[in-house]
């Protein structure tokens, strides 16, 4: 009596809604029952253990201490009256507590306010997601549920594997033909049917999540449209399949929606296989691929709230996953990088807990990447101005405002800092994070790069004929030699036809006499002779061009491997490249934002793409005007190289996306390169300049630059 009198005295507990409802829910992995608690004028569930369905169980006696020793004398369980407190804590702060008096009005008024935000507010939280509710399907789906009660039975999983194997197979047969018909769908048509059958696949997976949930006796109180990033996205509320005991129950609804998608995906293919060409047979071939990759790539996403995520959360019977992984992956941040010692959010198996911090960390680095990618879109949707205020909005809420908010919470935790090992390691980590983006380590640029010599000359087939001639790749020529030979039968043929036309037309002309009659013979006769010395003249000319001689003396390089004696070629048809070995230099392109950190005679070194060659060379110009044109096709992305390009419809020329300046580098007099024209990389040895000062250098060059400023 002594020790109950001697303990404080609780404030007795608030009364409970009385519409809440309580019902039994499925057991853990280590045998131990839980229970559901519905809160119907929310529609929320919660999963509550032994301990909360005890205290739950014994609310009415009011009192902290009074519950707690009840639950202590009657089971197993040893609760304390703080435990109890815990709980009352938790029901008032999810608004299970009846609003009973004045500090019951002060606390519901309190929470009305907290849910209050201004319209710019409503805005910035809205504009990337937006849920519309449309229509209670709940009569519906009860009378369409008879008609598909064969979707649910054991066999069919197996009979739709085998379709979708069919399917598949029979589009693998003509995949070419498949892939091909993409292009239709980029016509105004074509995105109109893209639309239909993205909205038709949304439909039918909506309603296997609605139809396999009322198919278990859940109520489906609400279907309708989020716009996701301004895009229409339809939803189906199937909460109360939360009150399901059943795992694999909730997981058929959790699978239900991409099964019904993927029996669209599957007749769609049979479809496809079967129908002639023609706009239906395109119109179900979108239906079937856009299906079939949302399916995959969208609806399995266990990152995103979508079909994925609660499929993985009911396998591993882990309810609010999400919340419970970002708790344990706050604790485990905070213990790593300051080792508080601070208890973890709840009591995990290793293993388990390891999971679920490894979730949250692939969950936070998928949404860094995932909402940096959003703010691109957004910006490049609007006009600049709005586009750039969007994207910058974008950023700062939905990655910088988090990670300022954990950053508040270390900051306020000051007064729990120790020194520890993991303190130290941060320290650590810290200091060389900032050497390393503070400190001007880097004295070099690289930038991609073409080595070639400054007088060289494409050689091409001037007609079609039969190689009998070939130079040697490699070796040196002298200005005038003959490098490559062809012979072409036809104009042979030709030649042989002209001159006995020649000859002939000229014993015509010594044999007419000169006479009035004969006059007007030889004025035909002289002008066929004219004709057919010209066609000589044409065909000894032509014959002359099958020899390619060489314009200078140089190095003939390039030449193709399977160009020997023998072989027919057409007309321009590549021969090889002539290059003159005196005059080998290095065309780069640098950026505008290391332009200044470059200077005449900077050493440099050239890296070939292949490896075989490394040169060393001197800058020799650095032209201070960007370059409009990328003269060195080589090294356009379209070709394979470095520099992303875009290429101007009306005169093919190749623009580069970014501003580049080009440097031209020699190589030292007393160490020639190779004759050779490789592409590769050039480092160049700069002015030294931090990573920091570089990123906010590119980022303000960038905003002036999008903001036309």
């Amino acid at each position: 009596m002594a020790d109950a009198l001697s303990l404080p005295r609780l404030p007795r507990l608030p009364r409970l809604r009385e519409d809440l409802k309580l019902l039994p829910g499925p057991s853990t992995p280590d045998g131990a029952p839980t229970w559901t608690l519905h809160d119907p004028a929310a529609h929320r569930f919660f999963r509550i253990g032994w301990s909360e369905f005890e205290i739950l169980a014994r609310w009415e006696l009011g009192n902290p201490q009074t519950i707690a020793r009840s639950i202590s004398g009657q089971t197993t369980l040893k609760i304390s009256p703080a435990e109890v407190m815990e709980v009352g804590s938790f029901c008032e702060n999810a608004g299970l507590i009846q609003a009973e008096g004045d500090h019951g009005a002060r606390r519901l008024s309190a929470g009305l306010e907290a849910k209050k935000m201004s319209a710019a507010k409503w805005l910035l939280k809205n504009y990337l997601f937006l849920r519309l509710r449309l229509l209670d399907p709940d009569r519906l789906l009860a009378s369409l549920l008879p008609w598909v009660g064969w979707a649910f039975h054991r066999r069919f999983p197996p009979v739709l594997a085998l379709a979708a194997a069919f399917g598949l197979y029979l589009v693998g047969r003509q995949w070419e033909h498949f892939t091909h018909t993409l292009s239709w769908a980029f016509t105004p048509a074509g995105a109109a049917a893209t639309a239909l059958a993205l909205s038709l696949s949304k439909m039918a997976h909506e309603m296997g999540h609605g139809l396999a949930a009322k198919r278990f006796g859940c109520r489906v109180p609400a279907m309708g449209v989020a716009l996701l990033v301004m895009w229409p996205v339809l939803w189906t509320d199937v909460t109360d399949a939360w009150r399901l005991t059943d795992r694999r129950q909730r997981l058929i609804i959790d699978a239900a929606g991409m099964a019904a998608e993927v029996m669209v995906a599957v007749l769609a293919s049979l479809l496809w296989a079967v129908l002639p060409d023609g706009p239906v047979r395109s119109a179900v071939f979108l239906l079937a691929g856009s299906t079939w990759v949302l399916t995959l790539a969208v609806n399995l996403n266990p990152l995103m709230r979508f079909d994925g995520y609660f499929l993985l959360s009911d396998l591993l019977d882990e309810p609010n996953l999400q919340d419970r992984s970002f708790a344990l992956g706050r604790w485990w941040l905070r213990e790593r990088l300051f080792g508080f010692g601070d208890r973890p959010p709840e009591v995990l198996a290793s293993a388990r807990r390891s999971l679920l911090v490894g979730y949250a960390l692939a969950i936070w680095v998928y949404r860094f990447f995932l909402f940096l990618g959003i703010a691109l879109l957004v910006y490049h949707f609007a006009f600049k101005l709005l586009g750039l205020f969007l994207m910058m909005v974008e950023i700062g809420w939905f990655i910088l405002r988090p990670i300022a908010a954990e950053m508040r919470v270390w900051q306020k935790r000051r007064a729990d800092l120790r020194w520890n090992r993991n303190l130290g390691l941060s320290l650590a980590m810290l200091v060389l994070a900032v050497l390393a983006v503070a400190v001007p380590w880097s004295g070099s640029v690289s930038a991609p790069a073409l080595l070639r010599p400054e007088r060289q000359s494409v050689l091409y087939t001037a007609q079609p004929g039969q190689v009998i001639e070939a130079a040697r790749a490699g070796r040196p020529v002298v200005a005038g030699e003959t490098l490559f030979a062809l012979k072409a039968p036809e104009l042979e043929f030709r030649r042989r036809n002209a001159e006995i036309e020649i000859e002939g037309l000229r014993t015509r002309l010594a044999g007419i006499s000169f006479d009035t009659d004969s006059a007007e013979s030889v004025q035909v006769t002289w002008e066929e002779l004219g004709k057919a010395v010209a066609e000589l003249r044409d065909v000894v000319a032509a014959m002359d061009s099958l020899v390619t001689r060489a314009p200078f003396a140089g190095v003939v390089v390039d030449i193709p491997p399977i160009l020997r004696s023998g072989l027919w070629m057409g007309k321009h048809d590549p021969l090889g490249i002539l290059i003159d070995p005196a005059t080998q230099m290095v065309e780069a392109y640098v950026a505008e934002s290391d332009l200044d950190r470059l200077g005449l005679e900077n050493p440099a070194r050239f890296y070939a793409e292949n490896g075989e060659v490394t040169i060393d060379l001197r800058v020799r110009s650095i032209d201070r005007l960007s370059t409009r044109e990328l003269g060195v096709a080589e090294l356009a992305s379209k070709n394979g190289g470095a520099i992303a390009v875009r290429e101007d419809p009306n005169n093919r020329r190749l623009i580069p996306e970014t501003s580049l300046y080009r440097v031209l580098l020699a190589p030292d007099a007393d160490n020639p390169p190779p004759a050779l024209i490789r592409r590769g990389t050039v480092v160049l040895d700069a002015k030294a300049e931090s990573p920091v000062l570089r990123l906010w250098r590119h980022a303000v060059a960038v905003l002036i630059r999008e903001s036309n400023l």
